[in-house]
């Protein structure tokens, strides 16, 4: 198989994702889709009925990160790239073709394409990896940070060409499988939140990453810990687990791979 999509759903209802699935199924490239229903809340997920897809049903809900695992581990040399997909995406037809073309093309471990608002405008899914002073800032003096979030959000870089960058926005990755393999799949300790940041890193640390702007898909970004106190305390915790494993002020990873990113954003402008 090319790709096995990985769509993880938590009591979402079937007009809520459908275009994601419809969008999914359209893609040759993408040979199998799995729903993970996470809690099992899902009910008519057991009359959707497509060639395609396959369900996997959870009985607990621990998290986003380990209801992608469950498909890793499942398909483990099954296919040769895993896709995870949010399921607030839609595309055209061709856009993950044209993403799985680039990475095979390019032998690269995990590329995004570009990523856009229902508007058209721009999100800006590649970062750098944060810091405990960037991520205050950014969640509580957000219209105060506007200097230092162009610079974390890589808002200078040419998002018409190709470039590196550490943390991409897990709502719409493709790994190739060996990659996934060798360093292992989401870390479920993050229930929510920064477990895209903590793959990104361990990949970029082996690996060739990259954005690609030939392929574009349309992202409804919920931004809920902004809105709702749980989801709040999601990222709070998580944010404590990501530092707490790579250290706070100290991280001479993340000091290598922010410059890497800046440097290649400076080269495609050269």
């Amino acid at each position: 198989m090319k790709i096995i999509a990985s769509l993880v759903l938590y009591r979402h209802d079937y007009s809520s994702v459908s275009k994601t699935i419809d969008s999914l199924n359209d893609e040759s490239s993408i040979s199998k889709i799995v729903i993970v229903d996470n809690g099992g809340y899902c009910s008519w997920l057991d009359s959707l009925c497509m060639a395609k897809v396959e369900i996997i049903k959870l009985e607990d809900n621990q998290g986003f990160g380990s209801g992608h695992n469950a498909v890793f581990d499942k398909y483990k040399n099954k296919a040769e790239y895993f896709l995870i997909c949010n399921p607030d995406i839609v595309f055209k037809k061709g856009e993950v073709d044209a993403l799985y073309t680039f990475s095979l093309e390019n032998v690269i471990g995990l590329s995004i394409p570009k990523i856009v608002y229902p508007d058209g405008k721009l999100q800006y899914s590649c970062k750098l990896l944060p810091d405990p002073y960037q991520l205050f800032m950014r969640r509580f003096f957000f219209n105060f940070t506007e200097t230092l979030n162009s610079q974390y959000e890589l808002q200078h870089a040419d998002y018409s060409k190709p470039f590196f960058a550490p943390s991409l926005s897990g709502c719409f990755m493709l790994i190739d499988a060996k990659v996934l393999s060798e360093v292992g799949g989401f870390d479920t300790r993050f229930f929510l939140y920064l477990e895209d940041v903590d793959l990104s890193r361990r990949i970029a640390l082996q690996f060739p990453v990259s954005y690609f702007p030939g392929s574009e898909v349309i992202h409804e970004s919920q931004r809920r810990s902004y809105t709702d106190i749980k989801f709040l305390f999601y990222h709070a915790a998580s944010a404590i687990k990501y530092f707490n494993k790579w250290g706070w002020f100290s991280d001479r990873q993340r000091n290598y791979l922010n410059k890497k990113a800046l440097e290649s954003i400076k080269s495609q402008q050269s």
